[in-house]
């Protein structure tokens, strides 16, 4: 099914809140570099926040492949899975100013859906998407918060 926003089912997997139930999910972010070939990166529950069912905001380590993709093409696609369902979100992607007193400085985007698919497997359940286990589970979580409070300024 494809759509122009975000259901309030994830809405509320999006709200930047409850990270530590949320610590294991991992989604893919993907641009386009300069030679033309799709460019994968993880991104995690701490660093994308739902502004508005069509918007989105992004933090990104300083400096990486995937700011300057995005940066150049304003473009990006973000990928989930989530309560036995695919995400697939197209983005409008716009630099946002840096803030100066930020606790953990990051790339920031504001990314408008321009479609948002969500794709049910009718003959099988998707049980997971990409999962990992944080080694420093507290001040990971605690940089999360950070940045996501950062990410609603």
């Amino acid at each position: 099914m494809n759509f122009t926003q975000l259901s309030p089912e994830w809405m509320e997997w999006f709200n930047g809140q409850d990270l530590e139930q949320k610590q294991h999910e991992a989604m893919q972010l993907l641009t386009v570099s300069e030679d033309g070939w799709a460019h994968q990166a993880m991104i995690s529950m701490g660093e994308v926040i739902a502004i508005a069912p069509n918007l989105l905001r992004l933090a990104l380590w300083p400096g990486t492949q995937t700011s300057m993709n995005m940066s150049r093409t304003g473009k990006a696609t973000l990928i989930a899975v989530h309560q036995q369902s695919l995400l697939s979100i197209r983005l409008d992607v716009t630099s946002l100013p840096q803030l100066m007193e930020a606790v953990h400085p990051r790339d920031r985007f504001e990314a408008q859906a321009l479609n948002v698919r969500v794709d049910h497997a009718p003959y099988a359940e998707i049980t997971s998407g990409i999962t990992f286990q944080l080694k420093d589970e507290s001040g990971v979580i605690t940089r999360w918060r950070e940045t996501i409070e950062e990410l609603r300024q």
